[in-house]
């Protein structure tokens, strides 16, 4: 929001006849005849300053709210209509024709509505004037760089099937780069649903020197495939680009910013396209100052949530973001969990900000929540939890009261299967959770619950809103609810604020906020404001990413580049150090008898480790005879176990540690998200990184252990697997010992199937069964499956068969 803009709007709220109104009307209360007539006169004056000038962008949303609620309130939908058809929000528009709403009665409306066609996207939904405008002349703007920026539900996804659909040549090798597996996996769902008649690739090991193919990667695998097969992107698309202005400790959006500028060197015509709801100014993600981004971005959004907030002192207000007021409604409540009960609707999102938080909100707002008994959806869904994770599994004993959990520590395949579960089962209205759930489906909410703000600013709240009654829930439904265009929103204070409320709130007057350049390698990266720590560390960074880029005459330098590009090299305190340690360790080792009797886990202590100055505490863990051991064991036999029988494992391994003499040993690593004591305290500064079994019950066992496995699986997946890549790039160990640790097999068949994104032990249950035999690739990279599948597949449980069906196609005659 303008200085100007937000002015004179403050002090609009100060005139006291229209304060009086306004408050009226947002709180829902009936406004008299002339009251009426003024708060619409107000509406068209804000629209018309709005035309006069288009830079007060909050005036329209402010005459838009007025109208809307207005029609709402009064079921007298005659301005709604006229304000919709002449801002160009046809999806409104075709609602109140089709609902009989509104009825025609002058040659405008006539023709209005018989125009609403002509904006009808292929996908059969209506645009708005402006997502109509702005997305053809994305598609028909031929420059190699720009952007498409829209709130989010406004068809970012349409515009990636429209603009391959249009682009796609002969040879076009394409690289669409989402930020997490769970988006890459329903990208790649919708890509294969459009039909492209191109090989769609999600691992880089399944390209097979294709000179065509759509690649829906990670920036990760996206330079793994480029740097190994030496080949080039023709068009990429980058999938939330508003990642690549923040900098994190693991240095993904450095990835990114590598990804565009190595591609962009070995292909100078390369076109990018950047995908966002939350850029605020394109070149602020420019790499170099001659990079010319072109931009096409929505600035209305056609839902205008209304905010709650529920005080420490049990009060209730609604804050009204354009004045910058807060009405107080009612007070009284008993607490947090009965507000959101009394305040809820069909599907709720409560937000929380860590997993143990959620974990623990979870437990306690079951208490409130009513037993669901004689749902035979429900009790089907708890049946498999119980056979395929454990009896003693939380999540069970919420799922009886309707009540879901999600974060980050639950396997991706639970956790994904409960999401659809939350939007399956109409008996299951709550679901708590953290920023997880804006990284995976889209999710039918229709209230959100703010029980924590720590991390969360402008733009983060704009994003979390943004999920409350997404467009295609709206006007994509049957039976379209216009007051959907009001989502509700409500802050839950859990601390005492100097002010009362919640100050994170005031934060939504503003439409518009300034992007927060956090990436160093970013042209308009600004560290004037910075620590000198974190100054050296942003400079070491910046010079890092300029040797990879020069060339290199002998063998340390190229180590140096390779430990750059596999993201090794913040592992060591002292990298040149470690560059002479393994080039003298390597001399001797190649063939060597001693080095081929050494297991994967002591190769890559003797290589790595040994001797060598780490600074990555999870890493170093490593130099323990017995984590080894525990790894080495974990990683040949447990994951290819079910994942029932690995908890049954875990738990078991936990009680002997818990039974153990030796107190150190009682304590297990669960690093600083569920830690709660240090494993030596006389150490200073350690941190409470480490859980004491002996303290925890049989349930808690249970429950910590289905955490711990997500925890080994991202340990392995995102730290100790970049180790074993190296060995077998430097030909330290061969192809079959490669594919053991990584893919926990040498079958060619399976292989495919885990890049693919099927789990090693539905594999190998799939191979127990006798039923690979029934499954294939067709042409274009798709799973397939005969009518003998099929078959199976209807046998089998219900999470089985989620699994199966997000990834396999069935052929014609099936």
């Amino acid at each position: 929001m303008l200085t100007e803009e937000k002015r004179k709007l403050t002090a609009i709220g100060k005139q006291e006849e229209f304060q009086v109104i306004f408050e009226k009307l947002t709180t829902n209360k009936d406004l008299t005849f002339s009251e009426k007539s003024l708060i619409l006169a107000t509406a068209i004056i804000f629209l018309k300053h709005y035309e006069n000038d288009n830079r007060f962008l909050s005036y329209a949303d402010l005459s838009y709210y007025i109208i809307l609620k207005y029609s709402l309130k009064y079921g007298d939908y005659n301005p709604l209509f006229d304000f919709s058809a002449n801002f160009g929000f046809y999806p409104i528009v075709s609602t109140l024709i089709n609902q009989d709403l509104h009825i025609e009665n002058n040659f405008t409306d006539y023709l209005v509505s018989s125009r609403l066609e002509e904006f009808r996207n292929p996908k059969d939904y209506i645009e708005t004037l402006e997502q109509n405008l702005k997305s053809q002349k994305f598609l028909d703007d031929l420059a190699n760089e720009k952007g498409y920026l829209a709130p989010t539900s406004f068809g970012k996804s349409s515009i990636i099937v429209d603009y391959l659909s249009k682009n796609l040549a002969a040879n076009t090798k394409v690289g669409i780069i989402v930020p997490t597996k769970s988006l890459l996996m329903q990208t790649y769902q919708m890509i294969r649903a459009a039909d492209l008649q191109k090989r769609i690739i999600m691992h880089d090991e399944m390209y097979s020197n294709e000179d065509s193919f759509i690649a829906v990667f990670t920036q990760e695998r996206a330079l793994r495939l480029i740097n190994r097969k030496d080949i080039f992107f023709d068009i990429l698309i980058i999938d939330e680009a508003h990642n690549i202005l923040k900098h994190d400790g693991e240095n993904r959006q450095v990835l990114l910013s590598r990804l565009i500028s190595k591609n962009l060197k070995a292909n100078p015509d390369q076109k990018v396209i950047y995908l966002s709801p939350l850029i605020e100014d394109i070149a602020n993600i420019r790499l170099s100052e001659n990079q010319e981004i072109e931009t096409h971005k929505i600035k209305f959004n056609i839902k205008e949530p209304e905010i709650f907030e529920l005080t420490t002192d049990a009060r209730k207000y609604q804050f009204n973001r354009f004045i910058n007021q807060f009405y107080e409604l009612e007070n009284g409540y008993q607490n947090k969990f009965k507000y959101i009960i009394g305040n809820s609707k069909k599907k709720n999102f409560i937000f929380e900000s860590s997993p143990v938080r959620i974990e623990k909100t979870a437990k306690e707002f079951a208490i409130f929540l009513p037993t669901i008994n004689n749902d035979p959806e429900i009790v089907r869904v708890i049946e498999v939890l119980k056979s395929e994770v454990h009896e003693e599994f939380y999540g069970i004993t919420y799922l009886k009261h309707g009540l879901i959990y999600l974060h980050g520590k639950l396997p991706d395949i639970i956790k994904e299967y409960l999401e659809s579960k939350f939007r399956e089962l109409k008996n299951v209205k709550f679901l708590i959770a953290n920023t997880v759930i804006l990284e995976g489906i889209n999710l039918p909410f229709e209230v959100l619950f703010i029980l924590n703000t720590y991390r969360l600013q402008g733009k983060e709240l704009i994003n979390l809103i943004g999920r409350v009654n997404r467009l295609n829930e709206i006007f994509n439904s049957d039976g379209v609810e216009l007051e959907k265009l009001l989502p509700r929103v409500h802050f839950i204070n859990n601390k005492k604020y100097t002010n009362i409320h919640n100050n994170k709130i005031e934060l939504l007057r503003s439409r518009v906020f300034k992007d927060e350049v956090k990436n160093p390698t970013l042209q308009s990266y600004d560290d004037s404001k910075v620590s000198e720590n974190e100054k050296e560390k942003n400079t070491k960074l910046k010079e890092d990413e300029e040797f990879l880029f020069n060339p290199v005459t002998n063998e340390k330098d190229r180590l140096k580049q390779y430990l750059i590009e596999a993201g090794i090299i913040h592992y060591y305190n002292n990298i040149d150090s470690f560059i002479d340690s393994f080039s003298y360790k390597i001399i001797n080792l190649k063939n060597s008898s001693p080095w081929e009797r050494l297991d994967m886990l002591e190769k890559i202590n003797h290589l790595f480790i040994e001797g060598n100055d780490i600074s990555d505490y999870e890493f170093i863990r490593l130099s323990n005879q017995p984590a080894r051991n525990y790894y080495s064991n974990y990683i040949y036999r447990s994951r290819k176990l079910s994942f029932n029988q690995r908890i049954l494992n875990q738990v078991m391994y936990f009680e002997s540690l818990a039974d153990s003499l030796d107190p150190q040993r009682r304590k297990l690593y669960f690093g600083d998200t569920y830690g709660e004591e240090r494993y030596d305290p006389t150490i200073e500064n350690s941190k409470p990184a480490y859980i004491n079994l002996r303290k925890k019950d049989k349930t808690e066992k249970v429950n910590l252990a289905v955490v711990k496995l997500k925890m080994e699986d991202d340990f392995i997946s995102y730290k100790l697997n970049k180790f074993v890549i190296m060995l077998y790039d430097y030909q330290l160990i061969s192809k079959d010992d490669y594919n053991m640790f990584i893919y926990g097999t040498d079958d060619e068949k399976k292989i495919s199937l885990t890049k693919s994104g099927l789990t090693i032990n539905l594999i190998f249950k799939l191979d127990s069964d006798d039923q690979l035999k029934n499954i294939d690739f067709d042409p274009f990279n798709n799973l397939v499956a005969n009518p003998k599948f099929k078959s199976y597949l209807d046998n089998l449980n219900d999470l089985h068969r989620y699994e199966l069906n997000k990834y396999i196609q069935f052929t014609a005659n099936t």
